[in-house]
């Protein structure tokens, strides 16, 4: 063939290779997301990419045989961690080492199980590297206590010779805070052995809720009919047709009823973990025991809840009359008109390409750097991100940002075209940057940021972008649009999330007192706290009081208050940002983003510019939520009278 004929072959070949490509992209963005189709559907171009971890299954194996092995080599250190600052810096340096490998394995893994929860194969590797974590506790359970056996001022020395362990100075400090509650070798191998067992209670509600329960189909708007899902839900709870909402919540919590004494036994389970491992150390209460370790005291917990509790009168109750207005409702408010947007067939759809633009625009009063990683991130062609939801995949959303520092974030979403999905993206993408700054700026022992800071990011997130929208919005009903998201997301970010943290602090109480978690009293305490936080003005169905069971944060470890302090805080820091440009945008990436762990949650969050110890940045964000009632209310009505 001559040069010029295989040119030409070449040149013809880009040309078909380019018109694919186009012919992939325009599929890509006409995409309608549909929970119900399968893996396979969902363009490739929109998942996320495992490969960057292992090349194939083969590699992702070996890795796992060689850090088994590795794993009980960390006991060669044992005994002999006074010796020298070098040989503390080697324990240190290779138990490190050999937990981000553990996690390498497991993530990978993750990212095959929960795209496809219904595939054995992938929850069979999940199963295989979570029975190795209990091996790595047994391996590094005697290294905390051996520690806390050597005089301090022997460590405080070794710090002073190698400037590398003196980067573990914050972390001393804080294993000698948590001193009393640390057990002795032995005791510490039994905790850790334990640990595949203690999660199973946890594990069993992901599994029957996400993948062995089936839910009645509904009729749709069209006639046709329609799936009913977990990772589906939340949509059809808001569709814009009452009927799809009604039969959605129906079928929905009518199914968890048929399986309330399963999960209140699993729920139970959950609970006598806690309270176990409160026993075992020592702590007086599981709140304690769960908030202690990151320096949070009880008060901060109990200050949130009844700070929100005391303002129920003018912000919930009041935006439940909101509804039943707006909605034209006669009697009282009901599940099925609590999450549809206010003002009906108004709300744009968004490709999740056009969300990408949408986000870069709205935060960038963070910052040039802070955009560029956010629009690289964001681009699916990167890797980092599970765009569409599918049949078996994982309901909601998560960021994992462990492999962070070396690789990138994993995030798992479920977009759907509705404007929350565009604040969801927002909100993990949040999370997502908060890893990279954190492990790329922090010296590895301080690489992850505490569960009290994890929510600030996210929620600062979504702030600024409903600020922007509003700013950029000049018509009425996108601006009541606009204020209707930002109700919904304090209602669901702040009340709701702290009505769960009331509701996991008083079952685990009932429990403590040596009470079983019996379905009976799980969903009679959760109709009841469901009617003290909305008031008079809302009305339980006959199901209603199961949605407790659907919560998988319940199976955590007192987690959800911290979407409603992390709430707070980002409400606060985005005004700030907004107002004041540039040097608090600085303040907040350099003070709390790259701060990681590296001194107390508190502490970093107070730098950045926000006191949780006090309860005022809490009522600033009820006065936000109540004067957005009022502004909201004030252009419905004047709409409502010109009839526009």
């Amino acid at each position: 063939m001559s040069t010029l004929g295989l040119r030409l072959r070449s040149r013809a070949a880009l040309v078909l290779l380019a018109m694919l490509i186009a012919a992939t992209a325009a599929s890509a963005a006409d995409y309608v997301p549909d929970p119900s189709v399968s893996r396979s559907e969902i363009p490739e171009g929109y998942r996320w990419r495992s490969s960057d971890i292992f090349p194939d299954l083969a590699s992702w194996e070996a890795e796992l045989q060689a850090v088994s092995a590795d794993i009980p080599k960390l006991n060669e250190f044992r005994g002999r961690l006074g010796e020298s600052a070098a040989t503390l810096l080697d324990a240190n340096t290779a138990t490190h080492e050999t937990l981000v490998r553990l996690y390498r394995v497991y993530i990978y893994a993750q990212t095959q199980y929960d795209v496809d929860q219904a595939d054995s194969g992938p929850r069979t590797m999940q199963g295989r590297v979570a029975a190795i974590f209990p091996s790595f506790g047994e391996a590094t359970s005697w290294m905390e206590p051996e520690l806390l056996e050597i005089d301090p001022s022997i460590i405080r020395n070794f710090m002073n010779e190698e400037p590398e362990l003196a980067k573990f100075n914050y972390y001393f400090s804080e294993l000698w805070r948590q001193q009393e509650y640390t057990m002795s070798s032995p005791e510490e191998r039994l905790m850790a052995l334990t640990g595949n067992m203690r999660s199973l209670a946890s594990d069993a509600h992901e599994a029957l809720l996400g993948v062995d329960m089936d839910f009645p189909e509904i009729v749709g708007a069209d006639g046709q009919k329609v799936p009913v899902t977990v990772s589906g839900f939340s949509s059809l709870r808001s569709d814009d047709n009452y009927l799809v909402r009604k039969q959605a919540t129906d079928a929905f919590f009518g199914t968890l009823r048929g399986y309330e004494n399963t999960f209140s036994v699993l729920l139970d389970g959950v609970v006598k973990n806690h309270i176990m491992s409160r026993d075992a150390r020592g702590y007086e209460s599981c709140l304690e025991a769960s908030l202690s370790p990151d320096n949070i005291s009880t008060d901060a917990y109990r200050m949130l809840i009844d700070t929100v509790r005391e303002s129920l009168p003018r912000t919930m109750h009041k935006y439940v009359e909101l509804r039943r207005k707006v909605m034209g409702i006669d009697g009282k408010l009901t599940f099925p008109n609590l999450y549809n947007a206010m003002i009906e067939g108004v709300e744009p759809e968004y490709s999740y390409d056009e969300a990408r633009t949408l986000i870069a625009k709205g935060l960038k009063p963070l910052g040039r750097e802070y955009v560029k990683l956010l629009e690289e991130g964001m681009d699916p062609a990167n890797g980092w991100i599970d765009v569409y939801p599918n049949e078996n995949k994982r309901s909601g959303a998560y960021s994992n940002g462990v492999l962070a520092k070396d690789l990138h974030p994993y995030i798992l979403h479920n977009f759907d075209n509705s404007l929350d999905a565009v604040s969801t993206t927002a909100h993990e993408f949040g999370h997502a940057l908060h890893s990279v700054y954190s492990s790329r700026s922090q010296p590895d022992i301080y690489a992850d940021y505490t569960t009290f800071l994890a929510e600030i990011a996210s929620t600062c997130n979504e702030a600024l972008l409903t600020n922007y929208l509003l700013r950029e919005a000049d018509d009425l009903d996108m601006k009541l649009l606009l204020l209707n998201q930002r109700l919904e997301s304090i209602r669901l970010t702040i009340f709701r999330q702290t009505l769960f943290a009331d509701f996991e602090l008083r079952f685990h109480e009932h429990a403590e007192a040596g009470n079983p978690l019996t379905a009976d009293f799980l969903n009679g305490l959760y109709a009841d706290m469901i009617r003290e936080y909305y008031g008079a003005g809302f009305e339980l169905g006959v199901d209603d009081d199961c949605e407790w069971m659907f919560i998988p944060h319940f199976f955590y470890n007192f987690y959800v208050f911290t979407y409603a302090t992390g709430l707070t805080s980002g409400l606060a820091l985005a005004d700030e940002i907004d107002s004041k440009g540039d040097d608090a945008a600085r303040r907040y990436i350099d003070n709390m983003l790259k701060a990681g762990s590296s001194a107390p949650p508190l502490d970093i969050l107070r730098s950045a510019g926000v006191d949780l110890e006090t309860s005022a940045p809490i009522l600033a964000a009820m006065d936000m939520f109540e004067e957005t009632v009022d502004e909201f209310d004030k252009l419905w009505t004047e709409k409502h009278k010109s009839g526009r």
